[in-house]
């Protein structure tokens, strides 16, 4: 059987560090948007403020409606017979 000398050990260690850090990243990764969206999603208060602070859509107040068709064709008639063109 062959010896591994400390160099090669380490190197060994230095990997399997390297995997248990990016299996933590990774699973940090993962927890934090769901742990947050639970969070949220769970608290009726919380949900509420996210929404009210969040309105990235404003509509503008409502104006006047435009004419309806039967409106249009009264006033093209009413234009007719006043003798414009």
């Amino acid at each position: 059987a062959r010896k591994r000398s400390k160099k090669s050990r380490r190197s060994v260690m230095v990997r399997l560090t390297g995997a248990a850090l990016e299996s933590f990243k990774f699973a940090v990764y993962l927890a934090v948007p769901i742990s947050l969206t639970v969070f949220v999603a769970y608290n009726p208060s919380t949900l509420e403020k996210v929404i009210k602070n969040r309105m990235y859509v404003v509509y503008p107040p409502e104006g006047p409606r435009p004419p309806t068709n039967e409106e249009l064709w009264e006033k093209i008639n009413e234009r007719k017979k006043k003798g414009g063109s």
